[in-house]
């Protein structure tokens, strides 16, 4: 069962305090009225956590609701014989044994249902708070999975190319290593922290950049990158721009495409990111990969109502821009 601050039932039975020594204040002296209230009382308190913590967990979860029924029964018998024979309903109620029976009935039934329903929406609670759990556990499982889909295609052709390199002993197979060790340090590292200096995404950034570029593509001249406004106080959640960078490389003809183009700017402006990326492609063969589903659902989950993302693809040329304020 989730716990509840014991200071609220602290407030819960000085409120019944009260309310019952405000009643018998009317009719005995201010002592024995509070020795009443007490008296009366105690036995409220009784009765709702034996329900609580007895009748309910014993009975009603593991029997069923037959057995706590009578079980509540004879919970009635127990208490109401010794306030019976005590005569502490002609002292707490009236002089009438049909109205004690009545009343202290009435009364019990009350506490039985205040502690049924605390128990009820507390357990609401818990099993909500255990809803949400589960859900976050599925969210973060699935937004590893995203996360996980940026490097495969990326590694995989890097990896070839730096064998291919090696081979013939160019000079660039060691840089390719070196920035291909950088940029998945930072996916392995940093990649699973929910934000991240936007200063160090740059990086990352510009990692791919250079290390696409040593390559020799054949549109290497065309290709640019730039950052403006970038400060150490931006955050990001990682991972998602270069997704965008890495669909541009992979569908544009940069490749084998002397008058191909490839360009990369990202700008900050009173904490408003903008990040714009335009690549040209040959339209036959084009396939629309993962990448910008992966995009969107990143985005979803961290930026909320809180970005736009913009496409145009027309004539061979796809252009993306996306808005973030990075003070969510």
């Amino acid at each position: 069962m989730l716990k509840v601050k014991p200071i609220y039932h602290v407030f819960f039975w000085v409120f019944i305090f009260l309310f019952v020594l405000d009643y018998l204040e009317t009719e005995y002296e201010i002592a024995e009225a509070i020795s009443f209230t007490l008296i009366e009382c105690t036995i409220y308190t009784f009765i709702f956590y034996t329900n609580l913590h007895v009748l309910i967990p014993k009975l009603l979860e593991q029997k069923g609701k037959s057995v706590y029924g009578l079980g509540l029964l004879v919970l009635l018998l127990l208490i109401s014989v010794p306030f019976y024979y005590s005569e502490l309903g002609y002292y707490l109620i009236s002089e009438s044994n049909v109205r004690n029976f009545f009343s202290f009935s009435l009364n019990y039934i009350l506490f039985v249902v205040i502690s049924y329903l605390y128990w009820y929406f507390t357990l609401f609670q818990q099993e909500h708070k255990q809803r949400l759990a589960l859900q976050n556990e599925k969210l973060q499982a699935e937004l590893l999975i995203l996360k996980s889909q940026v490097s495969p295609h990326f590694l995989f052709n890097s990896l070839n190319n730096i064998y291919s390199l090696s081979l013939a002993k160019h000079d660039n197979a060691p840089l390719m290593i070196e920035k291909l060790s950088d940029i998945l340090r930072y996916i392995i590292y940093e990649g699973k922290k929910d934000f991240v200096p936007l200063e160090r995404e740059v990086i990352l950034l510009n990692n791919y950049v250079n290390l696409q570029l040593m390559k020799k593509l054949k549109a290497e001249k065309n290709i640019s990158i730039s950052t403006k406004g970038v400060s150490a106080s931006h955050k990001l959640a990682p991972l998602i721009l270069i997704n965008s960078i890495e669909n541009c490389f992979k569908h544009s003809d940069v490749t084998y495409n002397d008058n191909a183009h490839l360009s990369i700017n990202l700008t900050v402006d009173n904490n408003a990111l903008t990040f714009k990326t335009t690549n040209s492609y040959q339209t036959k063969g084009y396939q629309k990969g993962i990448g910008l589903q992966n995009i969107k659902q990143q985005l979803q989950h961290y930026y909320p109502n809180n970005h736009q993302l913009n496409i145009e693809n027309n004539n061979g040329i796809f252009k993306l821009t996306l808005t973030i304020n990075l003070q969510y």
